[in-house]
Parts: structure tokens; sequence; C-alpha cells
């Protein structure tokens, strides 16, 4: 009796149990979901899913999360779950293929992430089968996987989104997505992405949103995109070239990466002139046969009804020439009705997501008066204040006044260094410095000789070619060129007035004079810091490529915020010391001519001596000042003028002492016109202005150059202090 009751209590335990493990496998496939989650297995077949305690025909949705071993994936299985409609993988890096797809008449969503895929699987087939009435995906997802290349055929399906981003794809083939319908597509972040075939996407059905943002590509290819309304191409430096919207004909929106390729949709006529040209034919036809229409329909008495009637139902009764050159414009080629949602599948399933629009001309049309409404595009980033849809130099004044700023300071600098180096006198500290000088302001004047050639080559149609120029060599050069005569133009300026101020300060030391040696050794320092300078922005500190004028002036965080201020520091830094020194020069010399009793050759001479120094003082205000205000107003976030009148600085401002100091420091002075007479006298010509100029120079007879004269009176020794006491001011009054 007790065995039989041990048997029984056994026997029901046993019945629980299997009743409870039925519940528990019933329970998991009740909701329709399959989840392998953290799994050791390679294959994903039916046996393991079986296995894994799931009704194949009672599955849903599929899921494997985390599957470090699995590497392949029986998709003949796949058919043994009729109720499958989502298939998703994440985390399967030994997964490097999956075979073609068979037909899976309810799938709706494919995804495949962060796994191994080295190739887009062929999905082709999924909605091959007569007992599918929805052929179309809702997503196809290989985000994040190690993708290289999209086999031909495999992405011929009907889709509402398909994403590939994250990918290591290089190019896209001719006719990759051949019979295709898909809604939005997505390259985003595959940044090997450098090729777009030419036909790549030709043979589309349809495509509605395309995003290459994050990628390498250079062009973007216009077979295929007729029917496409938004397009991204944000986060891509390398895009030099947009269509026209005469191309792109249905696009409504546009995220790019450059401000001037929104000018391209702003200015049609500009970006495109031939297409701009036919475009104005074919309105120009369109104005004519509605004047045709309209006589013919007065001459008909057609009423108002049935004239509204004929405009609502899209009756064109216009010629057949018109019918087709407009067409032919919007890209409707063939059957108007080829997209439309009668014409292929089902209404209230895949055109909700896709929203095919009719193929009618985007304008409205009407015979009681023409309305063309103009197209237009949402653009971003729209030109601002840095990038506007002009001209390197906006304005024909400012375009004319560049030249001439550019030929006074190439000649006039030019003809400092041709002087100086020529010269076979002694090299002196003051002729060293003006080298140096000429050369840096030199400089100044070839950068805006490379701005003024671009602008010219490139008149009125500026913004097709902004990238060529902006992001080419030529920008970086000119950039390097503005702020290295910038910097080192301040540091001689400054190395110059300090000379000046030294040696006439110490005119009767002349050991304390500076040596060639020191000012060298100085020099050496300011060509280091002036390169350094000008090489930060090509080493990523700023940038030359945010404006036409290649200059640094977009601050998008502190480290170029530091550097734009710091080369407005040196810049006052420089001012201060001229400033300061020419004071000490002046009081040095007498301020006035009281200490000699007022008499007038000394008063002339510090009168003299007093106009340069304000002159000099002057230019370098007028020079620094304007420039430096404004771009510390930009500097702080409140710029007070944009790029387009910040020209005007550039042009008469900026380069005030590249054209100024060859005639205030060198052209002026009575050394360098004596080293530019003897250069010619070298030549043997121009013998003529040699004589004139040695008889203009020639001093009258003096009882050391002619003996026969009365002997040189003795100096009394109460005048000895007041002559010497003027060697100061002769040296200043030459060094001037």
């Amino acid at each position: 009796m007790y065995f039989w009751k041990q048997n029984i209590l056994a026997v029901c335990i046993f019945l629980l149990v299997r009743r409870s493990s039925c519940d528990e496998v019933q329970g998991k496939s009740a909701g329709g979901m399959a989840e392998l989650i953290n799994t050791n297995i390679t294959v994903l077949s039916a046996r393991s899913i079986h296995m894994a305690g799931y009704h194949l025909h009672e599955i849903q949705h599929l899921t494997i999360i985390n599957a470090p071993r699995l590497n392949h994936i029986v998709v003949e299985d796949l058919t043994k779950m009729p109720k499958l409609k989502s298939f998703y993988i994440s985390q399967a890096p030994m997964l490097e293929r999956i075979a073609p797809l068979p037909p899976l008449p309810l799938l709706r969503t494919f995804i495949v992430i962060t796994s191994g895929l080295v190739e887009v699987p062929n999905l082709s087939h999924v909605h091959d089968s007569k007992r599918d009435k929805t052929p179309y995906l809702q997503v196809i997802d290989l985000e994040g996987n190690h993708i290289r290349r999209i086999p031909a055929h495999a992405l011929r399906i009907s889709a509402d989104h398909v994403s590939l981003n994250l990918n290591l794809i290089e190019e896209v083939p001719a006719y990759a997505f051949k019979n295709a319908v898909i809604s939005k597509l997505s390259f985003k972040g595959n940044t090997k992405l450098s090729q777009l075939d030419e036909n790549a996407f030709a043979g589309i059905l349809l495509l509605r949103q395309l995003d290459l943002s994050s990628t390498a590509i250079s062009t973007l290819p216009i077979v295929g995109l007729e029917n496409l309304q938004v397009l991204k191409i944000e986060k891509t430096p390398t895009l030099k070239y947009i269509p026209s919207i005469y191309d792109l004909r249905q696009l409504k929106e546009a995220r790019l990466t450059h401000h001037f390729h929104c000018c391209a949709f702003a200015f049609p006529e500009r970006h495109d002139p031939e297409r701009h040209k036919i475009y104005e034919v074919q309105i120009a036809h369109l104005k004519q046969n509605c004047g045709k229409q309209k006589t013919s329909d007065t001459r008909k008495k057609r009423s108002l009804g049935a004239i509204k009637k004929t405009v609502k139902d899209d009756k064109w009764d216009y010629d057949d020439n018109s019918t087709s050159a407009t067409n032919e414009e919007y890209g409707f080629k063939g059957d108007p009705d080829m997209f439309d949602s009668d014409s292929s599948e089902d209404d209230d399933q895949f055109h909700d997501l896709v929203e095919a629009n009719s193929t009618k001309p985007q304008f409205s049309y009407n015979c009681e008066a023409l309305i063309i409404s103009k197209r237009t595009v949402e653009c971003t980033p729209k030109p601002n204040a840095l990038n506007p849809c002009e001209d390197v130099m906006g304005w024909t004044w400012l375009r004319v006044s560049v030249w001439l700023v550019v030929t006074a300071a190439v000649v006039g600098n030019l003809a400092v260094l041709i002087v100086l180096l020529a010269a076979t006198s002694e090299l002196t500290v003051p002729r060293f410095l003006m080298c140096h000088l000429a050369f840096s302001d030199l400089c100044t004047g070839l950068y805006l000789f490379m701005l003024a050639v671009v602008d010219l080559r490139y008149y009125g149609v500026f913004f097709n070619y902004a990238y060529d120029w902006q992001y080419g060599v030529g920008c970086k050069i000119a950039g390097f060129l503005s702020v290295f005569s910038g910097q080192l133009s301040v540091f001689t300026l400054s190395v110059v007035t300090s000379e000046r101020w030294f040696a006439i300060t110490y005119a009767i030391y002349l050991e304390r004079r500076m040596s060639l040696s020191a000012a060298a050794k100085i020099m050496i320092g300011g060509w280091l810091f002036s390169v350094v300078m000008a090489g930060l922005p090509l080493a990523g500190v700023s940038d030359y490529s945010s404006t036409s004028i290649c200059l640094p002036v977009e601050s998008r965080n502190v480290g170029e915020g530091v550097y734009q201020g710091s080369l407005f520091l040196t810049n006052a830094v420089a001012w201060l010391t001229i400033v300061v020194c020419y004071v000490q020069i002046y009081r040095s010399l007498g301020g006035g001519g009281e200490k000699y009793g007022g008499r007038g050759a000394a008063a002339a001479a510090e009168r003299r001596i007093a106009n340069k120094m304000a002159m000099l003082i002057g230019t370098n205000l007028l020079c620094w000042a304007p420039v430096a205000f404004f771009g510390v107003t930009a500097l702080a976030g409140a710029p007070l003028v944009d790029v387009s009148h910040g020209k005007v600085l550039l042009v008469f401002f900026y380069p005030l002492n590249a054209v100024a100091n060859p005639f205030l420091y060198a052209i002026l002075t009575k050394q360098y016109r004596r080293d530019f007479m003897m250069l010619i006298a070298r030549t043997g010509k121009f013998n003529w202005l040699v004589e004139k100029y040695k008889l203009a120079t020639t001093p009258p007879p003096t009882a050391h150059t002619n003996p026969s004269a009365n002997p040189a009176t003795l100096v009394p020794l109460v005048e000895y202090n007041r002559t010497q006491s003027q060697v100061s001011k002769e040296n200043g009054d030459a060094l001037f």
C-alpha cells in the first residue's frame, strides 16, 4: 500500500512539472516573440530555435542579441516560420555573410546591426511569393557592420527605410538600386565612401530621401534623383559640387555642409546659366500658349465653370511640343502615372509611408492669369556674414580699388628691395631692417593680388568655384601670406623704431649702437614668431577656409578665440611700442627748438622730423585700429560689420602700411635716392638723370674743399657743447 502511494505521488509530480513546462513554452510563443540572448549557438536553424523551446509556426518576431559564435544562418529554415514579421540580430561579430533570403510574405523588418557583415544580403526575393499582398519592407537596417560592397540586385526591393550607416563602404557601383522603390536611403557615417558611380542611382523607381552625411564624396550624381525631395550631406567637407535645381526637380529640403552650396538653389540663373535659359524659354512658350488658349476660349465662349473644371482636372490644352518640353524639364518622361498609388501597390500599405506624389509639373496653370510659382528649396546652412552669395570683392568700385592698392604695394616694395639689395655700400642695420620690412609688406601685396585675380577670374559665379578656392592650396597660401606678413611687419616696425630711438638717444656713444649680428638674431626670432602664427591655422587652430578672403576670422572654440586674440594683442603691443619710442625720440631732439634759441634751421628740422613721426604713427594707427576694433567685437560675439563690408577694411586699411612704409621709410629718404642713383649709374643709362642729381646734391665750396678760400675760423668753446648736442638732431634728421 505504501508503495502504490509513492508511485501515485511521483506520477502526479511528473504531470505537474510537465504541465508547467508546457505552459512555459506556450507562454513564450504566445506573443510570437522568440528571443535568444547571450547565446552560444554557431548556426541559426530551425533545430536551434526549437531546442530553445519555441514553436516555429507561432514565431512572429525573431531576436538574437549577443551571439559571439554565430557564423551561419540557415535561411531556408526561415520559411518554416510562416508568421515571421521581424528579424533582428545584434552583436554577432562572426556573422560575415547571409545567403539570399527566400520568400517571406509577412516579413516587414530586417535588422542586422553591430555585427560582422561584409556585404549586403540579397533581399530581392523576400516578397516574390504570390501570396504576398503587401510587397514592401518597413525597415532594412544594416548599421554598424563591416560592409564593403553592395552586390548587384541585392536591394531590388520596396522599402520605406534602408539604412547602411556606419559601415566601410568605399564605392556605390552602377545600378546598385535598379528597380528598387525606396522612401529613405541612408549612407551616413561611411567615412570611406568617396566614389559614387554616375549611374549609382540609375534605374531606381522611386527615392524620396537620401542621406550621405559624414562621408567623403566630392560630387553627387543626378541620374535617378529626379524625384528626390530631401537631401542630406552634412559634415562632408569634401563635397565640391552640388547639382542644379533643374536636375533635382522635386527637391524641397537640402541639409548640406558648406554655405556656398545653398547659393546654387537661391540663384539658379548664376549656378547653371544654360539650363536657366532653357527654363525661361519654356516659360515664355507657356505664356504664349496660354494667350492662344485664352483667345480660343473667348471665341468658344466657354463658361467660367467649365474653365474651373478644366483646370481642376488638369486637362492641359497647350500643344504637344510645349507639353513635351515641360515634362522633360521637370523630369517626367514616359508614363506620367508610373508612380501613382493606383498603378502598383495597395493604397493603405506602402504608399502611406512613401507618399508618392503626382507627377504633374510644379506650377499652377491658369489662363486667366498665368501664375508661375517659383520653386524654393529650404537649404541649410544658409549663406551668412562670413560666406555670402557674392564674389570675393562684392562691389565694382572695390574691385577697381584693390588693383590700385596691389599695384602701389607691389611696385613700391619691389623697388625698395631691388635698390637696397643691389647697393654696393656697406650693409647697415637700418638697411638690413628695411629689407625685412619691404619683404613683409610685399607679401601683403601678393596676398591682395591673389584675391584680386580670383575675383576677376570667377566674376559673377564665384560660389560655383568657392570650394576649389577656399579649400584648395591657393587659399591656404594666401592666408599664410596675410598673417605672416602682418605679424612680421609689425614686429619689424617695432624693431626699426626701437633701433632709431636707441641710435638717437645714444648718438655720441658709438659702442652702444645695435650691431648687425644683434639685429639678425632679433629678426630670426621675428621670423620664427611670424611663421608659427601663420602656420597654426594650417595645423588646425582656426581655419583659412572659413571665408573667401582666407583670413582666420571664425571662432568656434576657446583655442581659436585665444589665437585670434593673440593676433590683436600683438598689433596693440607693437603700436604702443612705436608710439612710446617716437615720443621719446621727439623729446630727445629738443621738443620745439627752444634749446637753440628758436633758430630757424633747428626749428625747421624738428618740425620736419615731428611731421614724419606723426605720419608714421598715424598710418600705423589707421592700419591696425579699425581692423583690431571690428575684430575684437566679432571675437566678443557682437560683430559690427559682416565680411561684405569688412572687405573695405581689407582693401583700404589693412594694406595701408604695406603701401605707405616703402615711401615713408625708404623711397623718400636721402640714402635711398643716393643708392638708387648709384644703381642707375652702374647700368650706364640715363646719364642725364645722374648728372642732374649730382648737381643738385653737390655742396658749395668750403675751406676744406677749396684751399684758396679763407681759413676756417675756430669754434669758440662756448659753442662746442651746442654743436655736440646737435649731433643727435642731425642723426634723427638723417634717419627720417
